[in-house]
Order: C-alpha cells, then structure tokens, then sequence
C-alpha cells in the first residue's frame, strides 16, 4: 500500500479549500465513454473554451476483457494515422508513442475502470482530433474537441 505524507494531504486539501472557495471557475468537466463493447466513443464531439481548464474524464463501460481504450488529443488532425501507427509498439509507455502532436491523454482504461486528466486548452481556436491509442483502436475511435474563442 502506498503511503502519503501529512505534506501531500495537507497540500491537497488546500487545493481542493481554494478551488470549492473560487467556485471551480475555469473547469469544464467532459465525461466520455465507449459505445458497449464497440470501438467507438459515444460522444464523438464536445465544445472548450480557448484557454481554459478542463477535466477529462473516460468511463470505460465495456464488459469486454479486450475492450482498453484510452483518449489522446491531437494538434494535428494529419497526425492520426503517425500516432496510431506509433503506438501499437509503445506499450511500455501505455501505448503513448512520443509524437509532438499529442496534446492531452488519459491513461488505458480496462473495462470497468475511469481515467482522467486535467488540462489547459490551446488558445487557438479550431478543431482538435481525439483518437484511442490501444492498438488498431484509432481506425474507428476518434472524435474531435472543438476549442472556441
């Protein structure tokens, strides 16, 4: 079992103080999950504010013991097939390939399991491709996070 230090409770709690007294302003929660035990997302598509802070959180739903997905954001809509190539050998970095066009990511999530990250969104507007890395998902897992002024 993991310990952690009074520090890091004590650090975490005045976070957490600071972020409920603020309101949460600035966060922008988008909750995604797959279709069943199919490779696709069900929300292909979700809407952020240039610049702010957003959580991403992936809900693994499959009952599949195949079905692993995670969610990777891209910069670069032409990087899709590069990315998803790459990481069918990057399993030691949970099938996160080094490419400077992954902008965001979640961790592999079996089923069952959620994952999330916390980011700032790019500042310049336009479309952004999301793809699951697990290997071959991203022929059929994508979507796009659309970042708004």
């Amino acid at each position: 079992m993991k310990r952690v230090s009074t520090y890091s409770i004590t650090i975490a709690l005045a976070a957490g103080f600071l972020a409920a007294c603020a309101g949460g302003a600035g966060t922008n929660t988008v909750e995604i999950r797959p279709v069943g035990n199919e490779m696709r997302y069900e929300t292909t598509e979700f809407s952020v504010k240039a610049g702010e802070q957003v959580r991403l959180v992936f809900v693994n739903t499959a009952t599949t013991a195949a079905m692993h997905h995670n969610v990777v954001i891209l910069t670069d809509p032409t990087a899709v097939e590069r990315v998803g190539i790459a990481a069918l050998t990057a399993s030691a970095s949970d099938y996160i390939p080094e490419d400077d066009a992954i902008f965001a990511y979640t961790a592999v999530a079996a089923p069952g399991e959620t994952v999330e990250v916390t980011f700032t969104a790019p500042t310049e507007p336009g479309d952004y491709t999301f793809i699951c890395t697990y290997p071959g998902h991203y022929l059929l897992m994508q979507g796009v996070m659309r970042v708004t002024a």
